[in-house]
């Protein structure tokens, strides 16, 4: 007798004769991560129901009974207690600015963050995890710049929240797996370190490389955005940023298009660079430079340029 296959015929058969089961998952209490254990549903043994349809099979009362056993929940408390997660390995906030879209997007991407579980040697995308960007999943038209002009898109403001993670997986010396500067510094990042996120082009990725699982805690308080990592240490991080160079000064930039829209002068354009250097038992593993060039943020003024 095939167990499997008349377990399929069983519940094809049936209405809600199972129970599913609850994964064991982490919440946050008192701000910190706690294991919540999962829940057992039930479900058929192939094996019981082979031996009880092959004995119906040939005696005179041809029916069979068959007892529901638990099945354990795919993520077992234990699993995830076995993640190391006890204390927190980086945490990072930059402060919102005033726009009120802004921040609604960011506080919604910020839960969406929350409690993410990335085991190791897996990649946390942030696209996919604070996805699909659109208005039917809450999201709604604020500032970003796109192809250098400061504008409404879906969203916008969620490069703020791709900011604070990326600094997190930088201090964790996590494996920067991608991710895209802005065009123009904004003053509220740190220079050269700092993402954007334009669904689905562009995205920001790390990898956890150690051998612990981490949970993400992202939230909204004071005025700053914040995103902490739970785990267990294990890298030693020291990042420096060089002094700028190529500085630029900010000019006037004059602009036709339909959609554009007046901005005053912000930061000139420059060059800079960050190296970060990740030891694990007081051993260099791995040196990384990266060098990011900011255009100036000139003024714009929406029109022909002025004639001679």
């Amino acid at each position: 007798m095939d167990g499997a296959a008349l377990v399929a015929e069983v519940l094809e058969q049936t209405t809600d004769l199972l129970t599913e089961s609850a994964d064991a998952h982490f919440e946050f209490v008192n701000g910190a991560p706690q294991v919540i254990p999962g829940e057992p549903g039930t479900t058929l043994d192939p094996q019981a129901v082979a031996d009880a349809v092959a004995a119906a099979a040939v005696a005179d009362v041809r029916s069979a009974t068959v007892e529901l056993v638990p099945s354990d929940p795919e993520q077992s408390t234990a699993k995830l207690e076995a993640l190391g997660v006890k204390e927190v390995v980086a945490q990072f906030r930059t402060p919102l600015n005033s726009e009120p879209k802004r921040t609604k997007n960011i506080t919604l991407g910020a839960s969406r963050v929350n409690g993410t579980v990335v085991l190791p040697g897996e990649v946390f995308s942030l696209a996919e995890t604070v996805g699909p960007v659109t208005a039917a999943s809450g999201y709604i038209a604020a500032g970003v710049i796109n192809n250098g002009e400061h504008v409404d898109g879906m969203g916008g403001g969620l490069s703020q929240l791709a900011t604070t993670t990326f600094n997190v997986g930088h201090e964790a010396g996590f494996e920067d797996v991608e991710h895209k500067p802005h065009s123009e510094w904004i003053s509220r990042y740190p220079e050269g370190r700092e993402a954007t996120l334009y669904t689905p082009s562009v995205d920001m990725k790390w990898k956890n490389n150690t051998p612990y699982g981490v949970v993400l805690q992202a939230w909204i308080a004071d005025g700053h955005v914040n995103v902490a990592a739970w785990s267990t240490k294990y890298w030693t991080v020291e990042s420096t940023t060089s002094a700028r160079s190529n500085v630029k000064p900010a000019g006037v930039s004059y602009s036709s298009s339909p959609t554009c829209q007046p901005q005053s002068a912000g930061s000139g354009g420059f060059s800079v660079t960050v190296t970060r250097k990740v030891s694990l038992n007081g051993e260099v593993k791995s040196t990384e430079s990266k060098t990011t060039t900011y255009k100036a943020a000139n003024k714009i003024v929406c029109g022909p340029p002025p004639t001679e």
